[in-house]
């Protein structure tokens, strides 16, 4: 297929009735320099379906704002938030509802999901930044992707050969060319000209993957920069491997988008909550949100980067480290049990430092092997055994912080940034997100072993200040062990 049949049948669409007779209504009263508010309203309730589906969606938390009532009439609406903004997302939900419509294909539902979630990112970008009406940026997203549905139309073969080159490493936009001869921006560009499309629906259409997220060009206009951020933050994946550049990416919309930094964090937390709202009054099953971006962790910050603790809680557990150090050197002093000490020492690694697993591993240099002498926290048992691994450096980190007397933190240990540095023996065998070890000094300068620390299978990452609280512990348990071995 090629791109003269794309444009043949971009043509019958526009000659379909795909875009309902409302719309084209409402079109034209838009077009008549004399129509007003009672016009714009006679229009959309000629269609019962889309009066109840604009309604539902002014009234919800996308666009209600909390000191206005609810809006009971079509009429009111057009009143309250604008005659533009009521037409535009007629036009939204219009070609929303033909795109829910037109193809079988199961590549639709997502089409409808991703287009939803980034209506919803770009209401509130636009919302944080104040360079845009949230309702405009809603609609333009909505509709972005509507060259999908066109290529759809061609064929939903060829789509699904176009996906399949796509899952094994294709950029979508270069696989679309490959099978259609030309992308679907450029496809929905046309599309939206053929309708006759207000023309900033039309750029967005057209232009949305022209701009670099990462190097936007200055001239960018306001709604087009927020319809690319909200596209590309709706794909987040939250992936340790995409961390690094899901968080550039981020910053870089608050600097576009002239957003501090300290709300970026809100539009994680309200886009949920507004999406779901959203969806259910619009009758689309948006599915599980975590499915689509894990969008916000356990506590509700982004997840996109390792949260850092607050000067408070720093300085909480810095007193907390004291008084265990002042335990143990006490301990020390009196001749107390080794063992004992140890085991507090491990356990406050998991109840003051927040490790899950903790583990620490002696060195036999005779073996060239470590062998776990004690360990704190659930799953660390039987995690122990599993690191008596060879002390050579093709372990990893575990045997060069012995070797080269040096800590380590390996944040996102999947991370193609460590180039299989981050130990895949290790990881095999712990299965968590990242890790800190740290050498385990003696009196003389030598190093008697290893501490090893992890949030679990499926927790957290490890955080700076972890891996350097970690640090820390390891010089107690050099004193530790100096104290169990006998003179």
């Amino acid at each position: 297929m090629n791109s003269a049949d794309v444009f043949a049948q971009i043509e019958k669409m526009g000659d379909l009735p795909s875009l309902p007779q409302t719309l084209l209504q409402i079109q034209k009263v838009a077009e008549d320099a004399n129509s007003c508010a009672d016009d714009l309203a006679k229009c959309i309730l000629e269609d019962q379906a889309l009066t109840m589906r604009v309604m539902r969606v002014v009234n919800s938390a996308m666009y209600k704002r909390s000191d206005q009532d609810e809006i009971r009439t079509v009429r009111r609406a057009v009143v309250v938030i604008g005659f533009e903004t009521v037409r535009k997302l007629a036009l939204g939900l219009s070609v929303f509802d033909m795109m829910s419509k037109l193809s079988r294909s199961p590549y639709l539902a997502e089409i409808g999901r991703h287009s939803l979630l980034a209506a919803g990112f770009a209401g509130i970008l636009a919302e944080a930044s104040g360079l845009v009406r949230p309702e405009e940026a809603f609609v333009a997203a909505l509709v972005h992707d509507i060259g999908k549905v066109v290529l759809l139309e061609c064929s939903p073969a060829v789509m699904d050969a176009a996906l399949a080159d796509q899952r094994a490493g294709m950029t979508g936009l270069d696989a679309e060319r490959h099978h259609f001869g030309l992308s679907h921006d450029r496809a929905g560009r046309r599309l939206a000209e053929r309708w006759n499309l207000p023309a900033d629906i039309v750029e967005i259409i057209g232009d949305h993957h022209d701009i670099d997220p990462l190097n936007p060009p200055r001239n960018i206009t306001p709604l087009l920069g927020i319809i690319v951020y909200a596209d590309v933050m709706s794909r987040f994946t939250c992936r340790p491997d995409r961390n690094s550049e899901e968080y550039r990416i981020l910053r870089k919309a608050g600097r576009v988008l002239q957003i501090p930094s300290a709300r970026l964090d809100d539009i994680y937390l309200k886009v949920g909550e507004r999406l779901e709202d959203l969806a259910r009054r619009v009758g689309f099953d948006l599915g599980d949100l975590g499915d689509y971006g894990q969008l916000v962790n356990v506590d509700g910050s982004v997840t996109v980067a390792p949260r850092r603790m607050s000067p408070e809680e720093i300085a909480q557990r810095t007193a907390r480290q004291l008084d265990l150090y002042r335990r143990v050197g006490a301990g020390l002093a009196s001749g107390e049990d080794p063992s004992i000490l140890l085991a507090d020492l491990l356990g406050g690694a998991v109840e003051i430092l927040g490790f899950e697993r903790v583990v620490l591993l002696e060195a036999d240099r005779e073996g060239r092997v470590f062998h776990a002498r004690g360990w704190a926290g659930p799953g660390a048992r039987e995690l122990a055994p599993e690191l008596a691994f060879p002390i050579i450096r093709d372990t990893g980190p575990l045997a060069r912080a012995l070797l080269e007397h040096r800590s380590f933190h390996i944040p996102q240990a999947a991370s193609g940034a460590y180039a299989g540095q981050a130990g895949n023996a290790l990881l095999a065998v712990a299965r968590c997100r990242g890790y800190a070890v740290a050498p385990v000094p003696e009196p003389d300068g030598g190093m008697a072993g290893v501490l090893y620390g992890d949030c679990g299978p499926g927790g957290d990452d490890v955080e700076a200040e972890q891996s350097i609280e970690l640090t820390g512990l390891a010089q107690q348990a050099g004193l530790i062990l100096a104290a169990a071995v006998p003179v």
